[in-house]
């Protein structure tokens, strides 16, 4: 295992209150949801970017969010 890698995924786990047994699970299940499945949606983030587009909306009759999520959609390609 690469030490950077461990030091640094060791102290996220101290950080967020976790032994890092418990972090590493938890890192073994993420992995395999997202290897199963894809992509780990991420609600919170999510969430924040609806307020935001309602935002914009209300402040720009111009803005078009059906075309802010396809500029999205081309930079995660």
């Amino acid at each position: 295992m690469d030490e950077n890698v461990f030091r640094n995924f060791k102290a996220e786990a101290i950080k967020h209150g976790l032994k890092v047994g418990e972090a590493t699970s938890e890192a073994f299940r993420l992995w395999i949801l997202f290897k199963k499945y894809g992509r780990v949606r991420d609600k919170t983030r999510m969430s924040r970017a609806v307020r935001d587009m309602d935002r914009l909306r209300e402040k720009s009759r111009s803005w078009s969010g059906t075309e802010e999520i396809r500029k999205w959609r081309e930079l995660r390609k």
